[in-house]
């Protein structure tokens, strides 16, 4: 794209220039949730006290809520520890601690604080710091992921990847919880997977290394050597298929630098043997480069302008018909699924039904497959509204999932849209922050592609960086801030159509063509410029043609000879020639067909109501390769004098003139006539061939008129057989929805059980798995296919690969108590799996969680001996005072069997007189009331009244209901109940 050629540098400064913070190498924004004290005592207990760079730590803490983090991580560290407010600077060897119940950010090098609004505030506050400070500091910002549940930093540690920051996350198998770690490492962005322990030596090994020694304000790359360069844009073309020579070199460097970095390695000829011997190493540069980092309604102002200009588009579509769009470097789908909802909303604002498609294209296969899953982690809320969200979302564990009906209506595909042909007559066209990563030569082949795609009154969408450059004759400006442009549909006639594929401009850069970029730094040495002055001045005026008469190449000033014509401009010297000079000039060529040289001298032309004489000569051009059969073209200046139109009656030689004028119109004449029989006899043959072809044609019809008969019966046939594909399309299609329906009925039943369950196939590997099993085995949707024995799990059941193979073996199920680590205990079953025809295709795990269970059979066991074995004696009763169990202390102070008592109502062992008295204390004690030390008497087994101190207690269900009621009766001495 002409004159937009940015490098990432300039880009970064397009959205705010990387600021160069006094005295500070690097600021490193560390996120942490449930568990991370533990990690954050372990980083900063490690960390030496003058690295030169500044820690912001960002917690999930509620409003109000009083935080000790400063005092805590004070006794862990030397270095100074404050909490971040408004305005703060940012200081080397500082940590901050970020506030609760407000968003931080970083800008200018100075810390902001924004107060937590229900209604504007991002929810995810170590997402919205990471975002700012990638913005504010650019290559030299740094994130680490400690422990925490759900997903937050996630959209965080993409943006400061996208700004060639460093990002750093705790090893999973450290992390008290794991669910942060695991959605930073699922992007495949992270740079160093670590113990937070080991974190500090690996961050000042990356900091004092030479990618970040440079001063920040500086925009030139690191130089990284030609040869080393173009080696390593072969091993990426050998091992993904893609060549980056086409993409801008600035950043290419940037980003190699970088990996170089990482790996501590300081010599390009190093870094390409590395890479020779690490495949993995090619496929993380490659993803690198290619920056896959975006979000939903990115610009909300510009998706405003955009939904304004749609609308207007679905409005102008009659209902039912196609609405196309093609989004090309699309990376994970955000931009086509925005587009998607867009178009709904329009579609539903405006009562109209479109057929709509849109055609989500990138490089990066893994960035197309998370996009055909249209599951984003819960982060990607802050992007949208609730409504939205609510909308055309549904939550899943750990994420959200695109909406069905919006998932069918775009399509994703693999596409280098470099070299592969494009789609065509969409509508729109949405290529933001693509063109500003590709050099001026690309974006200049791309943007008459895209105009080319697109339907007459297309729209095309570009990034807030990116401009159409000279190619205002193909787009007409809708929007100029928010690069929103309409296609000219008239303007194809002058640009014609573009190359398909785009692979000649690939070319350029490849080594194949440096000699001829050597031989263009030849040219400009002094020798060179002393040649071509040479040449202007002694050479004579002369032009290379082909043998139409096409011009090729023109040296000198010819404008004495040649002027352009009326009309639309033509590049053919016969009609470019001045009056005099054409006939000599046609019959020249015509001759130097045969001969090797034709001279004409003295030939008068006719230049601007003056006569110039001059001398022509025709030379075929056998050498180089490269010319021949060309045709040189040369006007020498004759010895005889330029004269005036009225010189001849001055000098009074009119006959000499009427002698020279007749002699020009007899050689005219004559070229007349051989042109003439040329042409009839070139007619003559024409029209023998003409002839013969017409026999042809007439034969060939025939055959074609029988080809078609065929083809009538062929098309009878096929529309026959389309109508019985059309009608087992429709049972495939219901039997499909009864399948997705059951499918899901299965899935919700499963999730609903809250049972953990392995599906395992014959060799171990996992086929599928409910929700609940990811609370044990370490399970992501990749998962599927990897055999159960390489995932880590919470289980501490070592020989459970032994346990699936000996029931695949014996066919006999296992049942059995496994604990986990963090205190679980669950009835693990194993059983063979079997298909509806009774063969085993591998096995079902379930995991029921018993740890309530255990806990209260536990508690139960303890509470039964301390009721037994009280020194109190106790007796339970139902709610109408009837005995359901007694201690054996009841049974030695009373003198009753526990058989004798059960059932019995404990009315019958307390003296008649007092009966009412007892079924009051029960009243009162089923009103919730506890009785205490009330004076009492009871008849034991030998008839005798008994003094006791009463007391009566209500036992109630976990639910809070009434179930029981305990007598405690502690026999009285000396007291006299009365």
């Amino acid at each position: 794209m002409s004159g937009d050629n940015l490098d990432s540098s300039e880009l970064t400064n397009m959205q705010g220039h990387p600021t160069d913070v006094a005295g500070v190498s690097a600021v490193v924004g560390i996120g942490a949730s449930a568990g991370g004290l533990e990690a954050l005592e372990e980083l900063f207990r490690n960390m030496p006290a003058d690295t030169g760079m500044a820690f912001v730590v960002v917690t999930h803490l509620h409003p109000g809520h009083k935080t000790l983090l400063p005092e805590l991580l004070a006794k862990t560290t030397e270095l100074s520890v404050e909490v971040a407010s408004s305005g703060l600077d940012v200081k080397a060897d500082h940590i901050y601690i970020g506030p609760p119940g407000g968003q931080l950010s970083i800008e200018g090098g100075k810390l902001q604080r924004l107060e937590k609004d229900a209604d504007h505030a991002p929810k995810l506050p170590i997402n919205y710091f990471l975002r700012s400070l990638a913005k504010d500091l650019g290559e030299r910002a740094v994130c680490i992921i400690l422990s925490g549940t759900g997903s937050d930093g996630t959209l965080g540690l993409q943006e400061i990847k996208a700004q060639a920051g460093m990002t750093m996350v705790e090893d999973p198998q450290s992390a008290k919880h794991d669910g942060m770690p695991n959605s930073a490492i699922a992007t495949g962005l992270v740079d160093f997977v670590l113990p937070p322990d080991a974190m500090p030596e690996q961050l000042i090994r990356y900091v004092q290394a030479p990618y970040l020694s440079a001063p920040l304000t500086s925009s030139a790359s690191p130089a990284i050597d030609s040869r080393a360069l173009q080696e390593i844009f072969a091993l990426l073309s050998r091992h993904t298929g893609h060549d980056f020579s086409t993409y801008k070199r600035n950043t290419i460097h940037r980003r190699i630098a970088r990996r170089m970095n990482v790996h501590q390695i300081q010599s390009h000829a190093q870094y390409v043997r590395y890479l020779q011997e690490n495949p993995n190493e090619i496929d993380t540069l490659f993803r690198e480069l290619l920056i896959n980092v975006t979000n939903f309604f990115r610009d909300p102002e510009a998706w405003e302008a955009l939904a304004k200009l749609v609308d207007d588009l679905v409005k102008s579509r009659p209902e039912g018909s196609k609405l196309r769009v093609w989004v090309p470097g699309c990376s994970s789908g955000e931009e086509v699924y925005s587009i998607a909802i867009l178009l709904h909303e329009s579609m539903q604002a405006n009562q109209r039904q479109l057929d709509v498609q849109i055609f989500g294209t990138d490089l990066d296969a893994r960035a197309i497959d998370k996009a055909r899953a249209g599951l984003y982690p819960e982060a990607m809320a802050d992007d949208l509204t609730p409504e939205r969200r609510q909308k055309y979302f549904s939550s899943e564990r750990g994420g959200y999932r695109i909406r069905k009906d919006i998932r069918e209506s775009t399509i994703f595909a693999v596409q280098n849209v470099i070299k592969d042909p494009p789609f065509t007559h969409v509508d729109l066209v949405s290529c933001r922050n693509l063109l500003i990563y590709l050099d001026a030569r690309i974006q200049k082949k791309l943007l008459p592609i895209f105009h080319y795609a697109l339907e007459p009154k297309g729209l095309l969408f570009l990034g807030s960086s990116e401009t159409i450059g000279s190619f205002s004759d193909l787009f007409e400006p809708l929007d100029q801030r928010w690069k929103i442009f309409r296609r000219k549909h008239r303007a194809q006639e002058r640009h014609g159509l573009p190359d398909f594929p785009l692979q000649a401009a690939a070319q350029e850069s490849r080594p194949g063509t440096r000699a001829a970029a050597k031989q263009a730094v030849r040219d400009n040495t002094v020798p060179r410029r002393i040649e071509r002055a040479l040449l202007n001045r002694f050479a004579p005026a002369s032009v290379i043609v082909n043998g139409r008469g096409d011009i090729v190449y023109v040296h000198g000033r010819t404008g004495a000879y040649l002027e352009p014509s009326e009309g639309q401009p033509r590049n053919n010297i016969l009609e470019m020639a001045r009056e005099g000079l054409q006939i000599e000039l046609t019959e020249a060529l015509r001759q130097a067909s045969t001969e090797s040289e034709v001279v004409r001298n003295s030939i008068h032309v006719n230049t601007n109501g003056t006569t110039t004489v001059v001398d022509l000569s025709v030379v075929k051009l056998s050498e180089p390769e490269g010319l021949r059969d060309l045709l040189l073209v040369s006007f020498r200046p004759s010895a005889s004098k330029t004269v005036h139109a009225t010189d001849a009656v001055t000098e009074g030689r009119p006959d000499a003139e009427g002698a020279k004028r007749l002699e020009q119109l007899e050689r005219a004449l004559k070229f007349m006539r051989e042109t003439h029989r040329a042409t009839l006899e070139e007619l003559e043959t024409a029209n023998e061939e003409l002839e013969a072809t017409n026999e042809e044609l007439q034969s060939t019809n025939e055959e074609l008129q029988s080809t078609n008969e065929e083809l009538e019966t062929s098309k009878e046939e096929m529309q026959s057989l389309n109508e019985e594909l059309t009608t087992v399309n429709a049972e495939l299609q219901s039997k499909v929805e009864d399948l997705s329906e059951s499918s899901n009925d299965m899935q919700n039943l499963l999730n609903s059980t809250k049972i953990a369950t392995l599906f395992l196939d014959n060799e171990l590997k996992i086929k599928r798995f409910t929700d609940r099993a990811r609370d044990l085995v370490m399970l992501r949707n990749e998962d599927v296919g990897r055999p159960i024995s390489d995932l880590a799990s919470k289980l501490q059941h070592e020989d459970l690969s032994a346990d699936c193979q000996n029931v695949l073996k014996t066919l006999v199920f296992r049942e059995t108590e496994v604990n986990t680590s963090d205190g679980g205990v669950y009835l693990m079953r194993i059983m063979p799996y079997r298909t509806s025809t009774n063969a085993i295709d591998g096995l079902v795990l379930t995991f029921v969680d018993i740890t309530r269970l255990k806990q209260v059979q536990t508690d139960l066991r303890h509470m039964s001996k301390v009721f037994r074995e009280s020194g109190d004696p106790v007796i339970i009763l139902n709610l109408d005072g009837a005995v359901l169990d007694l201690n054996d202390e009841a049974e030695r102070t009373y003198g009753y069997s526990r058989e004798g008592m059960l059932g019995t109502p404990l009315r019958k062992f307390i003296p008649a007189e007092r009966c009412d008295e007892f079924d009051a204390l029960l009243n009162r004690c089923r009103d919730g009331e506890i009785i205490r030390n009330v004076s009492w008497r009871l008849l034991n087994r030998w008839g005798e009244e008994m003094a006791v101190r009463l007391t009566l207690t209500v036992l109630t269900t976990e639910s809070g209901e009434m179930d029981a009621i305990a007598f405690i009766g502690k026999r009285a001495v000396g007291d006299d109940p009365g």
